[in-house]
């Protein structure tokens, strides 16, 4: 039995070219050989599911500014919880009867749970604040090959397989350095917590013709275990995590740092397949485009 396909687009400035109806095969996971990576999702059997995050309208974005507001605002009570609770703890080294240990495991339960919110709140301040990137020339091809060199050995522990089909020449965008790495890491994050058995990786960069330009287009494929045809239009909402201990946060902040940098992200999944995030940047020199 098939589904529908979907494909979620508002108007922009530059087009997407929709291309044909792929399919994947369902059944049993396969390895996706390097040089056939990025035409996995393009065999044969069910229709994948695809979802552009043009898609995405900007009061999401004015939502996260108030809300951030309101986060800035409990982060001062929070760290006087944090202190108060350790300062208890520490007067409670040696608990002697039931009642007193009792109490201890209570107030070390606060304090991991206290620590878990302060982690949210630091990680939802940082998507909220990231307004204006640093201009400078960034070579995507080299960023990609060394963040990939930086966790290969975590990669490698999981059971993950990777290989990087690079462009044949320098990729070259304007921007920050430091937020795309960032932005890229969390897709590599992602793809990584898609296959807790282990799997394949394949990370393709290139540059091709848009209507507005040349684009650098990096695309991520994983094996893993998919996305949902449902939750596929909320990955990119603050919050929504379908992960245990999740914050929620990683694929907000990459959505932000690739708008930043006037680009846009794509996504092809099915459950029990694998993913595919696809990522495109404007090539150009002397500034950023997109939001300032």
């Amino acid at each position: 039995m098939e589904q529908r396909r979907t494909r979620s687009r508002m108007g922009s400035r530059r087009k997407v070219p929709m291309g044909s109806r792929r399919k994947v095969p369902m059944g049993s996971r396969r390895r996706i050989p390097p040089e056939t990576g990025a035409d996995r999702f393009g065999k044969g059997g069910h229709l994948v599911t695809a979802f552009d995050t043009r898609a995405l309208g900007s009061w999401e974005q004015n939502v996260a500014s108030l809300a951030g507001m309101l986060v800035h605002e409990v982060k001062n009570p929070l760290s006087t919880l944090s202190i108060s609770t350790q300062l208890l703890l520490e007067d409670s080294t040696e608990p002697e009867s039931p009642r007193q240990q009792r109490a201890r495991r209570r107030l070390e339960v606060m304090r991991g749970e206290i620590a878990r919110i302060e982690q949210i709140v630091d990680s939802f301040l940082h998507y909220t604040r990231l307004q204006v990137v640093e201009d400078g020339e960034v070579d995507l091809d080299r960023l990609l090959q060394e963040l990939l060199s930086d966790n290969s050995e975590g990669l490698e522990q999981k059971g993950i397989r990777f290989h990087f089909q690079p462009n044949k020449g320098q990729v070259p965008i304007a921007g920050d350095a430091g937020l795309l790495r960032q932005a890229f890491l969390n897709l590599l994050r992602n793809a990584e917590q898609a296959m807790p058995e282990g799997g394949e990786l394949i990370v393709r960069c290139r540059q091709e013709d848009g209507a507005e330009g040349a684009l650098a287009v990096v695309e991520l494929t994983d094996t893993g275990v998919g996305i949902p045809a449902e939750q596929l239009p909320r990955i990119f909402r603050p919050y929504f995590s379908s992960k245990e201990g999740g914050t929620g946060l990683g694929l907000p902040t990459t959505l932000q740092i690739v708008r930043l940098h006037g680009g846009n992200i794509r996504v092809e999944s099915e459950a029990g397949q694998g993913s595919r995030f696809i990522v495109e940047l404007p090539v150009v020199k002397g500034g950023v485009k997109g939001e300032r």
